[in-house]
């Protein structure tokens, strides 16, 4: 696997960004760039080669391209397909391209705050950087030449979580020095939101009186057992809020663990600080290209 590292004190600069929609057979272009490109699948299957690298993208799945190095569609998308894309420049002389065990020292060296991007990947169900692209894609449009500062800093936002989230389970076990059976956990919940059970079925299913297990992981997580895995549907109905405006409320309750729409909204409220349908609302502006 192959990361961009650079540091991360300095914002990066932003050049442009949008939620590309086609209804068939699309083909990316063939092109030679002098800036990085993100990209994040929502829809569809994009064909993509970078390089002498193929790639797959599907829901869920990312990509990073590197300037300087030619890339294009291998095949064209068959139905719907729609991915965020955004271009930005690296403001370091330095930031180069690593192999995995370089990334993984970069990310616990305390010296330096580092961007650590892998070329390719997929977010988790929970996973907030679709979130901030749409929250990236609302600054760009909103503020228009205004904007390129403040989506700066929304554009390293977006990295240094996706830095993060890849590196979620060593920076648990080392950084944070909790217990592995406690990441495990922590790591099953995010993978099961969906599913409704008690503490008592977490308890038995990992070997401990649920008791003590509340016990355990409050101590190391700052929350109770059901407290996070709330905040983690909460998380994941952010996604399905603006990036699939069809579904109602009560349908994105259903997807993320919650049946009663009522308590759903209120555990969306005590969160969030807002409604869903406030949240909804505000991120639905969205610049949208077709090729």
């Amino acid at each position: 696997m192959l990361y961009l590292i650079s540091d991360a004190s300095r914002p990066v600069s932003f050049l442009s960004a949008g939620n590309l929609t086609n209804e068939d057979e699309f083909l990316h272009p063939r092109r030679v760039m002098d800036s990085y490109e993100f990209i994040s699948v929502t829809k569809g299957t994009l064909h993509i080669q970078s390089g002498s690298r193929c790639h797959r993208l599907t829901p869920g799945q990312f990509l990073l391209l590197f300037p300087g190095e030619c890339h294009f569609g291998t095949r064209p998308s068959q139905g719907e397909l729609s991915f965020y894309w955004t271009h930005f420049f690296i403001n370091d002389e330095k930031a180069g391209v690593h192999g995995e065990q370089e990334a993984a020292a970069c990310f616990h060296d305390p010296s330096c705050p580092r961007y650590i991007l892998p070329e390719t990947g997929s977010l988790s169900a929970n996973s907030r950087v679709n979130v901030l692209f749409v929250q990236l894609l609302d600054l760009s449009k909103r503020l228009g030449s205004f904007s390129t500062t403040q989506c700066g800093y929304a554009q390293s936002t977006l990295l240094l979580e996706l830095t993060n989230e890849c590196f979620f389970r060593r920076r648990l076990l080392q950084d944070e020095k909790i217990p592995l059976e406690i990441a495990d956990l922590m790591e099953w919940l995010q993978l099961n939101y969906d599913t409704s059970f008690s503490v008592a079925d977490i308890a038995e299913k990992f070997g401990y009186h649920p008791s003590y297990l509340t016990s355990l992981f409050k101590r190391c997580s700052g929350y109770t057992v059901t407290e996070y895995l709330n905040r983690q549907r909460i998380r994941v109905a952010k996604n399905l809020l603006v990036s699939t405006p069809k579904l109602t409320l009560s349908e994105i309750g259903e997807q993320v663990g919650i049946g009663d729409e009522k308590y759903f909204m209120r555990l969306f409220k005590r969160y969030e600080g807002i409604t869903a349908t406030a949240y909804r609302k505000a991120f639905a502006r969205k610049k949208r290209n077709r090729l």
